[in-house]
């Protein structure tokens, strides 16, 4: 997406307007047709040189931008339904995220990183604050199990003063 919008925001506008794609009669064109035309070859040969070889066999019969870019997102991200039901997933997952027993900081941490980047891949955004919060909160919790879990097994034993 950056990189078709910085190399020219014109071209960006015909994948995301599919009003911009000139009729299939080519005989009927006008000059605006035609230079539609050519912004749709372009974008298409972006898209096209941007593909590995699976992805461009999904999308090489496609007539313009458009089609291509929505068949890439269906098979990238589902259909609306599936957004929903993966963002739900996710959001599961966030919630319920605690620090294992014999898990250290690190893989709590990519773990973490990982539900939070794939929930900003489909829009879903959690403000700093609740994040920082969640990860304390998740290693905190953590943290006094194991203390209650060592002293119940004799560790950690605390002397009276």
């Amino acid at each position: 997406m950056l990189f078709i919008q910085a190399t020219n925001l014109v071209v960006w506008d015909t994948i995301i307007d599919s009003s911009l794609v000139p009729p299939r009669n080519q005989k009927d064109w006008t000059n605006e047709d035609n230079m539609l035309a050519q912004l749709n070859a372009k974008a298409m040969h972006i898209l096209f040189c941007s593909l590995g070889p699976e992805e461009y066999s999904r999308v090489s019969s496609c007539y313009n931008d458009k089609e291509i870019s929505e068949k890439l997102e269906v098979n990238h991200e589902g259909t609306s339904q599936v957004k929903k039901s993966n963002i739900n997933i996710l959001t599961l997952n966030y919630e319920n995220l605690k620090m294992k027993p014999d898990e250290d900081i690190k893989t709590m941490s990519n773990q973490f990183t990982t539900i939070i980047n794939n929930l900003m891949n489909f829009g879903k955004v959690y403000p700093n604050k609740d994040m920082v919060r969640k990860m304390l909160t998740s290693y905190y919790i953590m943290g006094r199990q194991s203390k209650c879990h060592r002293r119940s097994q004799g560790f950690g034993f605390i002397h009276p003063r």
